[in-house]
């Protein structure tokens, strides 16, 4: 019972995520017509993560994952209201203004699943599963509201509207709170030891060879699939297929593809090594991601975009199934958060170097480039890296 309101909590607050995900693309687009300004924009929703790092593992080592993960969600409800009550009370709304907001609703979320993240293996102690299969299930169920938050994302602005729809985003981090409040004992936490939490995260990832791997490799993979996800796929569905609804469809499918691919965690590691499942999916996506370049109509790119997720949703489990397995807990908050951070830190300049070139070339030569370079990192990672 635990381990299951620990996921559908985290669930929740992804779900609400990948609402944000269809809607802040679709609004600046909209808004401004501009791929930079959309690119800008989806960095703002990036940078908190690498900001988690200073001091969100700071603050879950020091105050507990329990309470940092119910803190960090009412903050996150909070600060999502102001994007919608920004629309609602200026007649005029910025690019910087939105950058601005865009960046204040994602500040909190990085440090509050990160702390979910660190009570895992006690919970898992406590209910007799194995890690494997644990983040299998969370990986599965976290992946299915990525699926879920498209096709309500797109539902939402069609019945209500761009603005509403973050009102449900803010909504769902209210009740993740709502969830531990009830549902997770207090008494449930990483333990914690004064001198090892003295340990910084980053120093700690690049001590470790594997984890060290991992962070680098996912740095350059996220350079690729967060411009992809956020920029890219949005100004080919809404420029070229001129369809908000094949961006929501598309976005749907990935995450569907992505969950079937993290649900499959455990029994493809029973038959594969961990660094061909990875690098596996990597290529996977590389290639798809391409393809989708050479799309002529809507269903090759739910196509492509479907392929582009299906390998791709096992590494987050194996991933997390690493860390868990050589991150000492007291010192598991900084070390998540500054995993996080570097894993993500590509993306803002991935975001920055695709709005610039689709405002210069098109979205098709900017899909070709961006999966050259993710095929040729698999490739480079499969004869160098064996784990």
């Amino acid at each position: 019972m635990l381990i299951i309101s620990l996921i559908v909590a985290e669930s929740l607050s992804l779900l609400g995520n990948q609402i944000a995900a269809v809607a802040i693309p679709i609004l600046v687009l909209q808004y401004t017509h501009s791929p930079l300004a959309a690119g800008i924009a989806s960095v703002g929703n990036i940078i908190p993560i690498v900001l988690a790092a200073i001091v969100g593992g700071g603050a879950i080592d020091r105050f507990g994952a329990w309470n940092t993960s119910v803190t960090a969600d009412i903050l996150s409800f909070l600060s999502v209201l102001a994007l919608p009550l920004a629309f609602i009370y200026f007649d005029e709304v910025s690019p910087l203004l939105i950058f601005l907001l865009v960046f204040l609703g994602a500040l909190f979320d990085p440090t509050g699943t990160s702390a979910r993240q660190t009570l895992v293996p006690s919970l898992a102690s406590l209910s007799g599963k194995s890690l494997e299969k644990i983040n299998s299930w969370r990986g599965g169920l976290e992946n299915g509201a990525d699926f879920l938050g498209p096709i309500i994302g797109v539902g939402l602005i069609s019945a209500t509207g761009i603005i509403n729809t973050f009102f449900i985003n803010a909504a769902t981090f209210l009740l993740s709170a709502g969830i531990f409040l009830i549902a997770i004992p207090r008494r449930v936490q990483a333990s914690r030891g004064a001198e090892d939490v003295a340990l910084s995260g980053i120093k700690f990832i690049f001590k470790h060879p594997q984890i060290r791997t991992l962070a680098i490799v996912g740095m350059i993979a996220n350079f690729v699939i967060l411009p992809f996800l956020s920029l890219l796929l949005p100004v080919l569905a809404t420029s070229k297929f001129s369809s908000n609804t094949l961006l929501g469809i598309s976005l749907s499918v990935f995450g569907l593809a992505a969950t079937i691919g993290a649900s499959s965690f455990s029994l493809l590691s029973n038959k594969f090594s961990r660094f061909q499942i990875y690098y596996g999916g990597l290529l996977l996506t590389g290639g798809s991601i391409m393809l989708g370049a050479f799309a002529t109509n809507q269903y090759q790119v739910i196509l492509s975009t479907g392929l582009a997720g299906l390998l791709l949703g096992a590494g987050n489990p194996l991933s997390q199934t690493i860390l868990l397995e050589v991150t000492p807990e007291m010192i598991a908050g900084k070390v998540f958060t500054s995993f996080n951070a570097i894993h993500f830190i590509g993306g803002p300049f991935g975001l920055l170097l695709a709005g610039v070139m689709t405002e210069l070339l098109n979205v098709e030569q900017v899909l070709v480039q961006f999966g050259c370079l993710l095929i040729a990192l698999a490739i480079f990672g499969c004869y160098t890296d064996h784990y």
